[in-house]
């Protein structure tokens, strides 16, 4: 059976949840401060809905603004929230649901986006996986699991139908890149991190190793995220991190990209208000003084493809794991192929991490461990 064959159909709930959040007369309520909450508001307002304020549990109530919204304690408003509709703006929906409606709230919800790149129009279609049906039925051979097969058709089916429940029972929670259950441990550990961003991802691999790893290099295009990369670095008190300010791309280049509020829907675009400076990872790595790359992560919103193709020589080289994002429609064959293309013998597997669409991951092995 083919990928588009194994496409199914199912009403899209959430397309009819956000007309009726268009339409409401009661207020629209955020539950959440986070990162997701920030995507979650950026796709209402994008999709015409207007949000009237946010509630956190107290024991998270560290700010009293989220964007431009009031942030309430929610103990402290819990018969408002029965006469509202409360969004879900947190990944752990399932748990908050259930618990919004043992207290009485009905109308509480979860949205679901599949990428900040393209909202809120639709992640794919099913034109669009028919019209590239070779290439996905080579993507999803390329996986070594069943569970991977199984997580790449529900990924596929969640994102063309708008429908969480197709990835439900396929939820492995774990943390998102270096996952505990599946993973190696390694003191030897030579981390590349391709998209640096404010250094969370180094703090929570720092954590994760309980500081049991050899060289972390970090690279980070944008001046204002660099600065707080290198906050990050010197507030963990770190000495063997190398953050560089630039980009992967697959040749070295100049780009123009637009900031975003938050950061980490930052988007290379042609009209882009910023100048980031790029190269092959390849280039890079050569101007280091570093052992060789054991671990590489990519996470850069949709250039994940461009910088694995100048990272050829690299992997080939060192043979690291690799843990990837997939950001665009055309990424969820284009990098499988690619990877396999650059290492026949490298093992892929594809994870969803949490129960939003999104947090689904690409691990690539040499061995059998990610």
């Amino acid at each position: 059976m083919s990928v588009f064959e194994a496409l199914l159909s199912s009403h899209s709930s959430q397309r009819q949840l956000v007309e009726r959040l268009q339409n409401t007369k009661l207020p629209v309520v955020l539950y959440g401060a986070g990162v997701y909450a920030y995507v979650v508001r950026r796709f209402l307002a994008l999709s015409g809905v207007t949000v009237s304020h946010v509630v956190v549990d107290s024991k998270y109530k560290t700010l009293d603004n989220f964007m431009d919204l009031k942030v309430f304690a929610m103990e402290n408003c819990l018969e408002a929230l029965k006469q509202s509709h409360l969004v879900v703006g947190i990944t752990d929906y399932p748990r908050i649901v259930s618990a919004m409606q043992t207290l009485g709230i009905e109308n509480v919800y979860p949205i679901d986006i599949p990428d900040y790149l393209n909202m809120p129009n639709p992640f794919m279609d099913k034109n669009f996986v028919r019209d590239h049906c070779t290439e996905f039925d080579g993507a999803i051979q390329c996986f070594e699991d069943e569970l991977s097969k199984q997580t790449y058709l529900a990924s596929i089916n969640t994102k063309v139908n708008e429908d969480l429940a197709f990835i439900r029972t396929l939820v492995r929670e774990d943390n998102l890149y270096f996952p505990s259950r599946e993973s190696i441990r390694r003191s030897d550990e030579v981390f590349l991190d391709v998209g640096g961003y404010t250094g969370d991802t180094i703090r929570e691999f720092h954590h994760i190793s309980e500081g049991q790893y050899s060289t972390i290099i970090s690279l980070e295009p944008s001046a204002e995220n660099f600065q707080r990369l290198t906050d990050t670095v010197a507030d963990l008190a770190l000495d063997r991190v190398i953050p560089l300010k630039v980009g992967a791309w697959d040749e070295p280049k100049t780009l123009r990209f637009q900031a975003k509020e938050m950061h980490i829907d930052n988007q290379i675009t042609d009209t882009g208000e910023l100048e980031i400076e790029v190269d092959r990872i390849d280039s890079i790595l050569a101007k280091v003084t570093a052992p060789p790359i054991t671990l590489m992560k990519f996470d850069i919103n949709g250039a994940e493809r461009r910088a694995i193709l100048g990272a050829k020589n690299t992997i080939r080289k060192d043979r690291p794991r690799v843990i990837t994002r997939l950001h665009t429609k055309e990424d969820y064959f284009r990098i499988p192929l690619l990877l396999k293309e650059i290492a026949p013998d490298m093992k892929l597997y594809l994870r969803q991490r949490s129960y939003m669409s999104m947090m689904v991951i690409l691990y690539g092995v040499f061995d059998s461990k990610f």
